[in-house]
C-alpha cells in the first residue's frame, strides 16, 4: 500500500472531502474582484434607497449613473472569466445594465413613467437570464447557483410588480402628479435588486476565497 486508503466511489480530492469542490469558480479571476463588485452594488443599493432625498439632479440622471456604475463593475467582473458560462452571463447582464444607464443619461426624461417602464423591462430581462442559467447550471458552481437563482427570482418578481402596478401608478401620477412616496417606492424596488445582487457577490467572494485556500492546503499535502 503506497498511499492513504479511500472508499470506492468516495472523494479522492481533499477539497471534495471537505465539501468545497469540485464546484467551478463563479466569474472573476480573483475573489477580491468579486468582493469589490458586491460592495459597490450594496453602496448603489443604499443610494437608490435615498433617491427621494436626491434633489440636486434629475431623477433619470441619478438612476442612470447608478445603473452605469453597476453595469461597468459587472461587465468587468464577467470579463475575468468570459470563457465560462456564468462569465458570459455576467458580461451580458453588465452590458444590459450599461445600455439602460446610458439610455437614462442621454434621454432627458423627466418623471417616473418612462423610468418605470424601462426599469421594468431591464428587471424582467435580467431575471429571466439569471433564472435560466441558474437552473441550467444547477450545483455545478457550488452555492453560486443559489445566489444566481435568488437574483433571478428577485429581479423577475420586481419586474412583475412594476408591470402589474404600472397602470395604477400612471393614473396616480396623472391625477396627483409625481409624489415623493412614488419616488420612494421606485427607489426601494431598485435598491432591493442591487442589494440582493451585491450580497450574493459578497457571499460568492468569501466562498471563492475558502475554496482557493483549501486548494492551496490540498496541494501542500
Amino acid at each position: 500500500m503506497t498511499g492513504p486508503e479511500t472508499l470506492s466511489g468516495g472523494p479522492t480530492n481533499p477539497n471534495e472531502a471537505a465539501g468545497i469542490g469540485p464546484a467551478r469558480p463563479f466569474a472573476a479571476s480573483s475573489w477580491e474582484a468579486t468582493l469589490a463588485c458586491g460592495v459597490l452594488k450594496i453602496l448603489i443599493a443604499a443610494a437608490a434607497f435615498a433617491l427621494p432625498l436626491i434633489q440636486a439632479r434629475p431623477l433619470a440622471e441619478s438612476v442612470g449613473w447608478m445603473l452605469l456604475a453597476g453595469g461597468i463593475a459587472e461587465f468587468g467582473l464577467g470579463w475575468g472569466a468570459h470563457r465560462t458560462l456564468l462569465g458570459k452571463v455576467t458580461l451580458g447582464s453588465g452590458a444590459l445594465t450599461i445600455c439602460a444607464g446610458i439610455l437614462f443619461l442621454l434621454s432627458g426624461w423627466k418623471g417616473l413613467f418612462p423610468l418605470t417602464t424601462i426599469t421594468m423591462i431591464w428587471l424582467l430581462l435580467r431575471g429571466m437570464i439569471s433564472l435560466d442559467v441558474g437552473i441550467q447550471t444547477g450545483t455545478d458552481y457550488g452555492r453560486s447557483w443559489f445566489w444566481l437563482v435568488l437574483r433571478g427570482v428577485t429581479d423577475f418578481g420586481l419586474g412583475l410588480t412594476l408591470l402589474i402596478g404600472l397602470p395604477m401608478a400612471t393614473l396616480a401620477i396623472v391625477l396627483f402628479n409625481e409624489t415623493r412616496e412614488a419616488v420612494s417606492v421606485f427607489g426601494n424596488l431598485l435598491s432591493i435588486s442591487f442589494a440582493v445582487a451585491g450580497v450574493g457577490l459578497v457571499a460568492m467572494a468569501f466562498s471563492q476565497r475558502r475554496r482557493e485556500a483549501a486548494t492551496r492546503e490540498g496541494a501542500a499535502l
